[in-house]
């Protein structure tokens, strides 16, 4: 029998692989990246075209072949005089002579070729070109509507400039931006500049200029429209800008509703925390442990329950398996299959073992032939039926009365209450924060300050409440005290002479806890030390 039981421990590697979860693999096939900077800038020209210069910072989070831009255009538009040059991390700035202009169906793609295969790599793109009939002249003024910045990113852009350059001072020089609620528009008549700016903007909000301007600043533009359009411009603008102070305002109303949600929560997840009574029994530190040499009244199973306050793993139905075989219940030999491989037979003795649970009728009667099963068909048997069954068995053992004694049910269900209490009110104090940073940023870092004062504060209260509830009855402390002492012993086997201990007619009962604490391999190689 003892050199049966130790020919056992091999079966821990086996039941670890048949009752663990296969998991899918996963394969990164886009491409990731972060927009450190968008820089444009947008030249008027007189005769109504664009020249465009525009400065694009990669930063890679995966491997790529390379990037592109889109610019639309209408109808009556063309790109022409396309120049791009590259710069990848400190190297030299190179003019790109191997990109691909590709018309597309609202306007062209600008394709540039760049081998990244390392992460973090920073590679910046400027984009040269003009547009054609890029403004329009009225009879009584000239127009610009130009989606500046694009909205067909896959990722934020950090950083966004855009400029819109005339050739000198220019008179009666209207703008306005749409995008971002919080982006901001500088309008320069003096100097002929209108400047955009904008923070982390979302991919696909993008941000649109609009401008009108005297006639004499495009005089050759050959885009005509022989109708006066200036009222309809401002009385559309006038409109629009009404609807975007209504929305700022329904923003901001709905931002400080959440702000006040999550300021509540947080502090009712706080006052939970350090208001918790305290309840049950707590064990000792391992640390003020001695050595303890009496096996423990809890057996393997529920010593390691008891060691772990979670459901048993495949070590703990091992040393289940080994118990039983150690009160002569299953017989457990070598096994060896064709290919000369050595797998273990598990055998009944008492046939009432096979109607414990479910995972051991589906081991012998499903998986065996009624009175045995082998570790061979144990694997080509693996899946989630049998995960399934291996999982009942855990939670039977975890809610068992032989565990209940020890750790009361009514303690673990306080415990998770109370835990579940606080976590959902401090994930609702963050999830209102954050939520209310997507309706406005105007009160960025205060929420962000206050969010995180509530975030510490409630961390030391969950933590507080997490100490005042323990989950062992009187008895069931001071076993947790015997169970971890005797593991205490079995982890610093080697360090004292075992045959003081006893003979192998007492390890013979120790193993099956050693397989449970997952020390078994140790407490195999100091018995082959001390013992012939």
């Amino acid at each position: 029998m003892r050199r049966k039981l130790l020919k056992i421990l091999p079966l821990i590697s086996v039941l670890l692989f048949c009752f663990a979860m296969p998991q899918k693999a996963k394969a990164e096939v886009e491409v990731k990246y972060d927009i450190q900077n968008n820089q444009v800038t947008s030249k008027v020209n007189p005769d109504g075209s664009l020249t465009i210069k525009r400065r694009i910072d990669y930063e890679f989070q995966s491997t790529a072949n390379g990037v592109f831009y889109r610019q639309n255009l209408e109808p009556n538009q063309k790109i022409k005089h396309v120049k791009i040059t590259t710069k990848a991390n400190d190297a030299p700035t190179l003019n790109s002579t191997d990109f691909t202009l590709r018309k597309s169906e609202h306007g062209y793609e600008m394709i540039v070729p760049h081998v990244v295969r390392e992460k973090h790599e920073h590679f910046t793109v400027t984009y040269a070109y003009q547009i054609t009939n890029a403004i329009t002249n009225y009879r009584d003024i000239a127009e610009l509507n130009f989606m500046i910045i694009g909205n067909g990113w896959d990722t934020r852009l950090k950083k966004v400039k855009a400029s819109v350059i005339f050739p000198g001072p220019v008179k009666d020089l209207k703008a306005w931006a749409h995008g971002p609620l919080d982006g901001k528009l500088e309008v320069d008549p003096q100097d002929g500049k209108i400047i955009m700016t904008a923070d982390n903007l979302g991919g696909h909000t993008g941000i649109e200029v609009h401008t009108i301007f005297p006639l004499s600043v495009t005089p050759k533009n050959k885009n005509v429209k022989n109708v006066n359009h200036k009222q309809a411009v401002l009385k559309q603008e006038k409109k629009l800008a009404a609807q975007s102070n209504a929305k700022q305002k329904k923003n901001l109303m709905i931002s400080l509703v959440l702000v006040l949600v999550s300021v509540v929560t947080g502090i009712l997840s706080i006052f939970k925390g350090f208001t918790t009574q305290k309840i049950g029994y707590k064990p000792k530190k391992t640390s003020e442990l001695s050595h303890d040499y009496e096996i423990p009244d809890a057996n393997p199973v529920i010593a390691q329950i008891l060691d772990t306050a979670k459901v048993p793993d495949s070590k703990a139905f091992t040393a289940y398996l080994m118990e039983l075989a150690i009160h002569k219940k299953i017989k457990i030999e070598d096994y060896k299959s064709k290919l000369k491989t050595t797998y273990y037979r598990i055998s009944l003795i008492d046939e009432n073992v096979a109607h414990e649970s479910t995972l051991m009728w589906m081991l012998f009667n499903e998986i065996g032939d009624g009175t045995s099963f082998t570790t061979k068909e144990l694997k080509k048997a693996r899946g989630k039926k049998l995960g399934r069954s291996f999982d009942d068995w855990a939670d039977d053992q975890f809610y068992s009365a032989d565990k209940d004694q020890y750790m009361p049910e009514e303690l673990l269900l306080k415990k998770k209450r109370s835990n579940r209490i606080i976590l959902g009110l401090r994930i609702a104090s963050l999830v209102a924060a954050g939520l209310s940073l997507l309706f406005t940023r105007k009160y960025f870092w205060p929420v962000i300050i206050v969010a995180g004062l509530l975030f510490v504060i409630g961390t030391i209260g969950m933590y507080r409440d997490k100490n005042q509830i323990n989950l062992y009855s009187k008895k069931g402390a001071l076993e947790v005290d015997k169970v971890r002492s005797f593991k205490k012993m079995l982890k610093d086997i080697g360090r004292f002479n075992m045959k003081e201990v006893g003979d192998l007619i007492l390890w013979e009962d120790i193993l099956p806890y050693a397989v449970s604490f997952g020390l078994a391999k140790k407490v195999m190689k100091e018995l082959k030390i001390e013992f012939n």
